[in-house]
């Protein structure tokens, strides 16, 4: 360059030239004053972030400066090596360009807040973050180590009831939760008009993009995979946390999910509900694929406040992960929202699938209806195995209803058209006669101790983990002192979280409740009131509560005859009263990758059925003759040869639904 054209150039245009020059040797820039005046006075509304003096050590400083220094566009230059940062706040009417190569890079020791993200913006409006070629990049196996409380929540991208919003063009990688984050603002707003395009979320920890509560969300020609930590760790989770969240007019296209250690595409909306906003999902042209735990997975709400409604579409989207292809749908009940796939591909690229189906429909204690409501239109099926198009895991006793639409199986040379109706579903997914028979509920019958006369009780009961709500029976005469030990414990990492633990005598009252922390053992005593049966309710939550000691001969008892154990091994004992001619027994596990071996023996201890490995609900129905006396039967838990024990289903009907570690502790209908 000419001298005199460069001693012709404005001051901090010179100043920063030799920045720039500076910092590419390695070296701290100097604050460009000139230059920052003529953006704090209004002059320029563009600014460079290095003017407030780039460190390659840390430059917190200089980026939050420029960011909130008033600039519409605050330009992040690539310089000799990362801009190494804490905590960033975005600001209102901004964009934040990142120059190609650049990368900014969160701060080793940093982020020790349960919640701390590498950028977030509350309630901001009009912000846009582009980046094509640039990189954020934070240490998610540093947060996951011993020096950092575990959490889930150290986003990449967080933004939190914001309106107006563009990430173009950046790659987002190794959080200590989501690429990117659309939580609720300050006052539960929601995120309204979000762009997302041309973004790649890489090895993040819970997941790729978390979707909690957003209107108008367009997510398109994004890359989302290797997300591994703590689950769902998906691709990417639309999962509000409260009814009034939102998720209206989301269109999700042209995406890859891939290689996710989770699910590829979660839809999680069980805490929506009759009084939510209807929800709008549209998911088009994407892909699954790789090693994602399972391609898609749809879960709605079935409870007492009535099912969510809307709208949620998959359109035109292939699914061709190895071993595990398939749709997930749960908890999805005929009324409520309507539930759409249409020209999609399930080809799974394994020889030998995961998947007893490559579609799976599941309902969970609670849910009030049946599971259904779901049209397939023009479905393909690539099957490299012949087994049913669906499968059933079924908590409530019930059977898929209004399934219809169209699916092609192709397998090997072989091609057949199904047109979907209730006698091929039937076909594919049996009548259970269990559920012909009526559950027995204990709550309305008079029960006596089965043993009678004196008995100890075990002090020490059995390995036993009840999840969800938990009921215990225990027998007691007016005066007796019962003490009990409990053990509250957590399913997965959490570390948060307390158990009520309350009695209730056989008049109906209720004695003082206690509380015991997740990850504690607790005490709970009373003096009862009465002579007769008293229940203890126990409410974990998801996680379990196990009995370890009791003064009195105690037994679980299964809420509209059903049981929920977790990781639980073991023989236990019910009674069949005398009068009983016909009950059932039925088992599963968690679908195929959670799954139990059970054993039934009658009262002479002889097998009456036996089967292994039950991932789906397995059931067996006992015809007998009535006898003088009722019997004592037994159930014995084992570990599978396939997969894992951990969620356990059991469901009595035609008796009551009391499990007992020995004879003394069990009920029986009064005389």
């Amino acid at each position: 360059m000419n001298r005199f054209v460069l001693w012709s150039l404005p001051v901090f245009w010179l100043a920063s030239m030799l920045i720039t020059v500076g910092s590419v040797l390695g070296e701290p820039t100097e604050r460009n004053e000139a230059a920052i005046g003529e953006v704090l006075d209004g002059t320029r509304q563009e600014a460079y972030a290095d003017w407030w003096g780039y460190c390659p050590d840390e430059s917190t400083t200089a980026l939050q400066s420029a960011i909130d220094s008033g600039a519409t566009k605050v330009i992040v230059r690539k310089m000799s090596g990362p801009w190494i940062v804490d905590q960033i706040r975005l600001t209102d009417n901004q964009e934040l360009f990142f120059e190609p190569g650049v990368v900014v890079q969160a701060k080793r020791g940093a982020f020790r807040g349960r919640s701390d993200s590498l950028f977030t913006a509350w309630n901001r409006t009009n912000v846009t973050l582009t980046g094509y070629g640039a990189t954020l990049r934070m240490h998610r196996d540093d947060y996951d180590g011993p020096d950092y409380e575990r959490a889930e929540w150290r986003h990449v991208l967080s933004f939190r009831g914001c309106t107006n919003v563009t990430v173009k063009g950046l790659t987002l990688m190794e959080s200590g939760g989501d690429g990117i984050y659309l939580g609720a603002g300050r006052r539960r707003e929601t995120n309204r008009n979000v762009v997302i395009r041309d973004v790649v979320c890489d090895r993040n920890y819970r997941q790729g993009i978390s979707v909690i509560t957003a209107e108008n969300l367009l997510i398109e020609n994004c890359v989302l995979k290797n997300t591994a930590g703590t689950a769902p760790a998906a691709g990417i989770d639309f999962e509000p946390n409260h009814p009034w969240e939102r998720l209206v007019d989301c269109v999700m296209r042209n995406c890859v999910i891939e290689d996710n250690q989770g699910l590829g595409i979660h839809l999680y909306l069980r805490p929506l509900n009759g009084t939510s906003e209807p929800v709008s999902i549209r998911i088009e042209n994407c892909v699954t694929r790789g090693s994602n735990a399972t391609s898609a997975s749809i879960i709605t709400s079935c409870g007492p406040e009535g099912p969510v409604r809307g709208l949620i579409e998959l359109v035109n989207c292939r699914f061709e992960d190895h071993g595990r292809a398939g749709i997930r749908i749960g908890s999805k009940p005929v009324s409520g929202l309507q539930l759409r796939v249409i020209d999609c591909v399930v080809a799974d690229s394994s020889d030998a699938p995961d998947l007893s189906a490559p579609i799976s429909f599941m309902t969970r204690a609670g849910d009030l209806q049946p599971t259904g409501g779901v049209h397939f239109q023009n479905l393909t099926v690539r099957d490299p195995i012949e087994r049913p198009l669906m499968a059933f895991r079924d908590a409530i006793g019930s059977n898929l209803e209004e399934i219809t639409g169209t699916v092609t199986v192709h397998h090997g040379d072989q091609s057949t058209e199904y047109r979907l109706d209730p006698e091929t579903i039937a076909r594919w997914v049996p009548h259970d006669p269990v559920l012909e028979i009526p559950v027995v509920e204990w709550q309305d019958l008079p029960l006596q101790p089965v043993v009678t006369g004196p008995g100890d009780a075990k002090q020490t009961l059995p390995h036993h983990r009840q999840r969800n709500t938990a009921f215990y029976l225990l027998q007691a005469s007016q005066g007796d002192q019962v003490r009990l030990r409990l053990r509250h414990q957590a399913v997965g990492r959490a570390t948060e979280g307390s158990m009520s633990v309350h009695a209730i005598s056989p008049s109906g009252e209720s004695f003082e409740p206690t509380e015991i922390r997740l990850g504690e053992q607790g005490q709970y005593d009373f003096t009862a009131d009465a002579t007769g049966v008293f229940l203890v309710r126990c409410q974990p939550g998801r996680h379990t509560v196990q009995v370890l000691e009791s003064s009195h001969p105690i037994c679980m008892a299964g809420d509209g005859g059903r049981i929920h154990l977790v990781s639980t091994t073991g023989e236990f004992v019910f009674w069949v009263p005398a009068d009983v001619q016909r009950f059932g027994l039925r088992a599963q596990g968690e679908g195929d990758g959670e799954r139990l071996t059970l054993t039934l023996l009658d009262d002479q201890g002889q097998v009456r059925w036996r089967q292994a490995n039950i991932g789906y609900p397995d059931s067996f129905t006992v015809d007998r003759q009535p006898s003088q006396e009722g019997q004592v039967w037994r159930l014995r838990i084992e570990r599978p040869e396939i997969g894992v024990l951990e969620d356990i289903h059991l469901m009595l009907r035609g008796v009551p639904a009391l499990l007992g570690f020995e004879p003394q502790g069990l009920l029986s209908v009064a005389d």
